[in-house]
């Protein structure tokens, strides 16, 4: 189990730097061509929106998959052993049933939609687009169903992806 949450790790990581790195070209085209160029390219703008979405929908799973999500720890911090475990379960679990509820009603969005409706510049579908929020639960969803399973069994789950674990 170890060995493929790490594989799912490593492939989000892999997706979601591909993402800020296209995002990153399209500023950089953009920036150079309002500058430089008598003409701005129109497809930047929505090119460099649509993967930050994207690269933000895969690495949310990075941070839940780590635990790095801010929260306030005052009443966590009270909590030891068995019950602790049980509340960060419970967390998870309410998650999970959130998650599972966003990705049945964004199918709709992305299946079903009526009209073929594109964007502006680019002329990409606009499922495509509604897609991101499809992926953005259903890869939340798994990656704290892992973080349930590593918690039922014991695993550090927290450091299981740190260069460190990998040694």
């Amino acid at each position: 189990m170890k060995l493929l949450a790490k594989v799912y790790y490593w492939l989000l990581s892999v997706i979601a730097v591909i993402g800020m790195i296209g995002y990153i070209a399209a500023v950089v085209i953009q920036v150079f061509s309002r500058t430089f160029l008598p003409v701005v390219p129109s497809w930047t703008e929505e090119a460099a929106r649509y993967l930050f979405i994207y690269s933000v929908a895969v690495g949310a799973s990075l941070v839940v998959l780590k635990d790095e999500y801010a929260r306030v720890d005052i009443f966590t911090s009270k909590l030891t052993g068995a019950r602790k475990t049980f509340y960060e379960i419970t967390c998870c679990a309410v998650m999970i049933i959130f998650d599972v509820y966003l990705a049945c009603y964004s199918i709709p969005k992305f299946v079903f939609l009526r009209f073929r409706m594109v964007s502006t510049a680019m002329q990409i579908p606009m499922q495509y687009i509604n897609f991101s929020v499809l992926l953005f639960a259903i890869l939340q969803a798994v990656s704290y169903a892992i973080n349930i399973i590593f918690m039922i069994a014991g695993v550090d789950y927290k450091n299981l992806y740190s260069k460190e674990a990998a040694e």
